[in-house]
């Protein structure tokens, strides 16, 4: 630590008349001018200063990560890094203050950062892209860090919006907002299926996004992306988190009971509409049945009028059903001679001359005669 002490510039009076031409005047004899070089991420720029490029890590602050190669970029790093370099273009005059270690493990040296009055450590905090933060004996900045840090959650900036997507309280926004919207599409008894199986896989994403903001709560409230909120904040968070979760398990339990109650509907029109085709099948096989019947009924009687009321004359050597009252020569050997109109059959009380039993009757009347 000695050696990089002996590095940095030292200056063993105020510099009169410095900020009119543009310097600065440091504020004690272990006070830096340097140039800026690079900014590094959220917290970290590297500049020159005794003829050297040196990496500095801004004390007191902690902007979330954006350039660890073994860590996603974190929710507002981007932002953060954006944020400084805007402030700290390259060229760039600032001030470098030290407190009680200059050196990091890492060998960065750990400053203040000043750009004229304004220190960019609470800069960062004002504008909620960091958290204040202190490792002792270093906390000669951590009173500014932490009121400019109070200042962005009061004001809802940076890490404390519900307008960016990525950070805690617009995650607990955007899952109330959306469970709300599901919530108010909730099928009605008639809408299929389909509707109710749709219905049940928003209400599962929106269970799944619940259970992972759920698990992010639970975390390591020392990191981000709770670093930001006290425990307080992070209950209030929790407690928005957990009551969306319970709406979203009332509403899958409404969906699966509308759901089973939608098959059952379902269920019993396809009995009813079953039954229908039976019952419409068999009346139509009664009705043909009876239209057959009703044919071969109108058939057999045709057929049975045209025997019993022929009066075609019999031929010789032949009888029919009826006789037709013309005179036939008995056939040799004798026989019946009456050539009259008959009816056959065994109740009959006459005989022709083939042995067949006949009853005598009316051609007109068709009543038995004789």
């Amino acid at each position: 630590m000695s050696a990089v002490a002996g590095a940095v510039k030292v200056v063993a009076a105020v510099v009169v008349g410095a900020a009119a031409a543009g310097g600065f005047a440091l504020a004690s004899a272990e006070d830096a001018v340097a140039t800026v070089t690079k900014v590094v991420d959220g917290d970290t720029i590297d500049v020159r200063h005794d003829g050297e490029v040196h990496r500095v890590r801004l004390l007191n602050i902690d902007a979330p990560e954006s350039v660890d190669p073994d860590e996603p970029v974190a929710c507002m790093g981007l932002v953060a890094s954006r944020f400084l370099r805007d402030r700290l273009p390259v060229g760039t005059e600032v001030r470098l203050e030290y407190d009680e270690e200059r050196l990091d493990r890492y060998d960065r040296e750990l400053a203040g950062v000043f750009l004229g009055e304004s220190l960019l450590n609470a800069e960062i905090a004002r504008e909620g892209l960091g958290v204040a933060m202190s490792i002792e004996p270093n906390t000669k900045f951590y009173a500014q860090v932490a009121a400019a840090q109070q200042e962005a959650e009061a004001a809802g900036r940076g890490l404390y919006s519900e307008d960016s997507a990525c950070t805690l309280p617009a995650q607990a926004q955007q899952l109330e907002a959306t469970t709300e919207t599901v919530a108010a599409a909730a099928p009605v008894a008639g809408a299929g299926l389909e509707a109710f199986d749709a219905h049940g896989a928003a209400l599962v994403a929106a269970g799944g996004t619940a259970a992972a903001l759920e698990k992010l709560l639970s975390g390591d409230g020392e990191l981000f992306p709770l670093a930001p909120f006290d425990a307080d904040a992070v209950e209030r968070l929790r407690k928005r988190v957990d009551a969306t979760a319970d709406r979203i398990s009332d509403a899958k339990r409404s969906n699966a009971d509308g759901r089973a109650a939608e098959a059952a509907r379902l269920d019993a029109e396809r009995v009813a509409a079953e039954e229908a085709a039976r019952r419409a099948a068999e009346e139509a096989a009664a009705q043909a049945a009876a239209q057959a019947a009703a044919q071969a009924a109108a058939s057999q009687r045709s057929g049975s009028g045209s025997s019993s009321g022929s009066t075609t004359p019999r031929s010789s050597g032949t009888s029919s059903s009826i006789g037709s009252g013309a005179t036939s020569s008995a056939p040799s050997g004798g026989g019946d001679t009456y050539t009259g109109c008959r009816a056959y059959g065994p109740g009959g009380t006459s005989i022709d001359d083939k042995g067949r039993r006949y009853t005598k009757i009316d051609c007109t009347t068709k009543q038995p005669i004789g």
